[in-house]
């Protein structure tokens, strides 16, 4: 990993810590505005592989067994009592 690459990941780190959602997507826009266009396109990467990674686990956690019925229970209403 260069250099660049290892600074632009470890503010990426950074940004996620401190924001969550639209704020990290600002702070996101905001960082790669003081970027040049190599820096800039290292955190185009790294955010492209970061979204696979977490895609991956999402799938991930709908493939082991018994998620999505433990989903599927909190979500059905209550069996009413008769």
């Amino acid at each position: 990993m260069s250099p660049e690459r290892r600074d632009v990941a470890r503010r990426v780190d950074d940004l996620a810590r401190s924001h969550s959602g639209r704020d990290f997507a600002e702070a996101i826009r905001a960082y790669a505005t003081t970027l040049g266009p190599e820096a800039r396109q290292e955190l185009e990467q790294i955010l492209l592989e970061r979204a696979a990674d977490f895609d991956r686990a999402i799938m991930e956690r709908v493939d082991a067994r018994g998620w999505f019925r433990r989903q599927w229970d909190k979500a059905a209403p209550p069996p009413r009592d008769r």
